[in-house]
């Protein structure tokens, strides 16, 4: 079957994950909103955030939210004590602030089985919650450095866990002229990422995780609006899609998020295009099989 034969009679499925659950109650709150009265339809959850609690009886109580981990190295909290992992936080538990400094911590010798640790406590933090995560990512794409991403597999696959984040936006949304408040960042983004996304892809399949045909979201990180989804929408390739975001409102950029999830433009516009909005738990086996043949095409 030509893929073109197999979009003919396949929808588009797309899946809007809210990151940062659990970091704080105004986060938990926009969403909760977010999938209530909006278009979000997973959540990625921090092990170690001040607000799990509440995030995790926010999430036990509605059905429909597909729930992954996400997997928190830096600007945040550990899970374990710091006596086990020595060279990840200071002696109240906080992990490196900056996502740079991190990465470049992780080159040290012998911290990797620290790392591993701390993965492996996270994971199991939800489970001990009642949370089985569908997929799993990371607080500020950490997990792509390569000495990382086969650690999170591993955990991840031990766990059934079916998905994996892979940044993957269309070259066309990087470089529209709408978006360019950040000046060369996106496309620098957009490069670096791409070889990494080869490399890691192969590490992913090898450990039976699942990768969605285009994830979206990293060009506009922290400042997704209405404008972004309503031409990222048009955008949308491929059997299985995410846009990642940010919603909160404790602040103007997370506020906008927020709006643009729950906007009635563009939740008209998903209904235009004739997008499936669904969870990661909600994808249909054969098309979970489907998704893997055409990201290889």
């Amino acid at each position: 079957m030509t893929g073109e034969n197999i979009f003919r009679q396949k929808g588009r499925y797309l899946v809007t994950v809210a990151d940062d659950l659990g970091r704080s109650s105004s986060v938990n709150l926009s969403i909760s909103e977010a999938h209530d009265r909006g278009i979000v339809t997973a959540a990625s959850i921090m092990a170690g955030g001040g607000a799990f609690d509440e995030a995790v009886r926010i999430v036990l109580n509605r059905k429909h939210l597909s729930v992954g981990l996400h997997v928190t190295l830096c600007d945040g909290h550990s899970v374990l004590q710091p006596s086990l992992i020595p060279d990840l936080v200071d002696s109240n538990s906080n992990l490196e602030e900056s996502p740079v400094k991190a990465w470049l911590n992780f080159m040290r010798p012998g911290i990797l089985s620290q790392i591993e640790a701390e993965v492996e406590a996270q994971f199991s933090r939800l489970e001990e919650a009642g949370i089985r995560p569908t997929h799993v990512d990371s607080h500020h794409h950490l997990h792509m450095n390569p000495l990382i991403f086969e650690v999170v597999c591993k955990s991840a696959s031990r766990r059934r866990v079916g998905w994996i984040r892979l940044p993957n936006e269309p070259l066309s949304v990087v470089l529209h002229s709408r978006f360019s408040s950040r000046g060369i960042m996106p496309f620098a983004e957009w490069a670096v990422f791409s070889m990494l996304r080869a490399y890691n892809y192969k590490i992913a399949r090898k450990h039976g995780l699942n990768v969605a045909c285009n994830t979206l979201g990293l060009s506009q990180t922290g400042s997704i609006d209405e404008k972004y989804l309503l031409y990222t929408l048009s955008r949308v390739r491929g059997l299985t899609n995410e846009i990642f975001t940010h919603p909160d409102i404790s602040t103007v950029s997370g506020r906008k998020e927020l709006e643009a999830l729950t906007s009635t433009g563009v939740r008209s516009r998903v209904a235009y295009l004739g997008i499936d909005l669904i969870g990661y738990k909600d994808l249909p086996r054969e098309d979970v099989v489907l998704n893997s043949v055409l990201e290889r095409t």
